[in-house]
């Protein structure tokens, strides 16, 4: 489990009359970051700096910041300290300053930057990713009142289902509560459950909450029991 942000996020902040525009995004790589910062600096060409700041890979091993002018330790560290702050990783952030004709100082400018990248996580969700499986598997009309209402008590979020002659539902689970999960389905169908596909993946919790497609469902409990989570 590590925490990064949910999606691009920005800020706006006006001190002394110079504009910080923030911006964050998730980056799986050093690559990714280098993109992203090269895409906002050509879109602000014209900016007076162009601020910078990144933590790549779960261990928080590539870092990486940029003053890009502004006087020395005043920019990027405080974008990246922000950054270690909140503990999250694979993410990349450009602080974007339009001078406007008065000195903040030091701390003035340590400020602005801290404050204006805080805002830009904010807008951006700051989750945390969870080892996940998502699980496709197709049982009997006869026991799908039973599942359904399992699955909606415990918030399993419906990824997709068909109707056929049988029926097919896609959710997700935590990887650790896998096996809980598929043993409920062979005992609420005395065995005549097809698992169909297993797919591990990563799904972001905010607020105790799993996220899919930017919609909160209530965090997902496998086998009746909150202490399985990892």
């Amino acid at each position: 489990m590590y925490k990064t942000v949910y999606r691009k996020g920005e800020s706006r902040l006006i001190e002394k009359k110079s504009e910080f525009i923030g911006r964050v995004a998730y980056a799986e790589t050093k690559e990714a970051a280098e993109a992203f910062i090269a895409a906002i600096r050509e879109k602000e060409k014209d900016a007076t700096h162009n601020c910078t700041a990144y933590i790549i890979g779960e261990e928080g091993l590539i870092q990486k910041y940029d003053d890009d002018g502004e006087p020395q330790k005043t920019a990027g560290p405080p974008i990246l300290e922000v950054l270690k702050r909140n503990d999250l990783r694979n993410v990349v952030c450009v602080v974007t300053r339009y001078f406007g004709g008065t000195l903040l100082g030091a701390g003035g400018l340590i400020r602005a930057y801290s404050t204006a990248t805080s805002e830009a996580l904010i807008d951006a969700k700051v989750v945390e990713m969870h080892e996940a499986v998502d699980i496709t598997f197709r049982y009997a009309y006869t026991a799908h009142g039973t599942i359904e209402n399992y699955m909606r008590e415990r918030g399993y979020p419906l990824l997709d289902s068909a109707f056929s002659d049988q029926v097919q539902v896609t959710t997700t689970v935590y990887l650790s509560g896998k096996d809980a999960f598929e043993s409920y389905l062979k005992d609420a169908t005395s065995g005549e459950v097809d698992i169909i596909e297993e797919k591990e993946t990563e799904r972001p919790v905010y607020e105790g909450k799993l996220l899919v497609d930017d919609v909160a469902y209530e965090q997902f409990i496998y086998g009746g029991n909150d202490e399985a989570r990892d």
